[in-house]
């Protein structure tokens, strides 16, 4: 659980310093050098939001809530299910693009399956008196 709260206080660290700084995201090209992108208007209040939601779940964590192991469920799939719906769009008007969208959809379900598997696992450190 140390190296999940490690994370949760990096990613609301992060926000906080994108917040203050403007900077969205950087994209490096070979062609065209690196790319900045800056926040616009005052979306610079979502990275404060996003923030806020990682100290939030840090927190949680910290102080082993067991509503924070099941809300862990919805993020473990919601996750999965955004990355499959982003990986279809990225890819259906590609010549073959279902080939990668099947991949991706089976990649991704593999993949929540094995954090499932390890997320079930940690269900002690949340609720200590549990039986499986």
């Amino acid at each position: 659980m140390r190296v999940l709260m490690s994370l949760l206080l990096l990613g609301c660290i992060a926000c906080i310093a994108s917040a203050i700084t403007g900077v969205q995201a950087f994209q490096a090209d070979s062609r065209t050098g690196t790319v900045i992108s800056y926040w616009q208007g005052s979306w610079r209040w979502l990275a404060l939001l996003y923030a806020a939601i990682f100290a939030v779940v840090f927190y949680g964590v910290y102080r082993r809530f067991p509503l924070a192991w099941k809300l862990g469920w919805v993020f473990l799939i919601a996750g999965a299910v955004d990355f499959i719906i982003q990986a279809w769009l990225g890819l259906i008007d590609q010549p073959y693009g279902w080939v990668g969208g099947i991949a991706a959809t089976l990649g991704g379900i593999g993949v929540a399956i094995y954090w499932g598997f390890w997320w079930r696992k940690q269900k002690p450190y949340f609720i200590p008196d549990a039986t499986e």
